[in-house]
């Protein structure tokens, strides 16, 4: 997973707890532009205390595993069920 899939999987967390980007940033202490940035994958040093907060904040967790693991089981429904509706990969609702 790079920092652009993380990103996105931020945002899709964020906006489904119904949260706006002002709301993350004013509760964490952060600007705008820096979770704005995060979400687009374009913010390269943005620390790992800071990332654990945004993704424990919109209710994710950081998972760190070997190199060529493969996929959990749960990233494997997810692409079975993306297929199955014929939507490509994405998260389970």
């Amino acid at each position: 997973m790079n920092l652009a899939e993380i990103g996105q999987a931020l945002r899709v967390a964020r906006k489904r707890r119904g949260l706006t980007l002002q709301k993350v940033a004013d509760d964490l202490g952060m600007s705008i532009a820096t979770i704005s940035r995060l979400e687009r994958g374009d913010q390269d040093e943005i620390g790992v205390r800071r990332l654990l907060r945004v993704a424990e904040y919109v209710g994710m967790q950081l998972l760190v595993r070997p190199a060529g693991f493969g996929m959990t089981l749960d990233e494997a429904m997810e692409e079975a069920d993306g297929d199955f509706l014929g939507e490509g990969k994405g998260p389970r609702p």
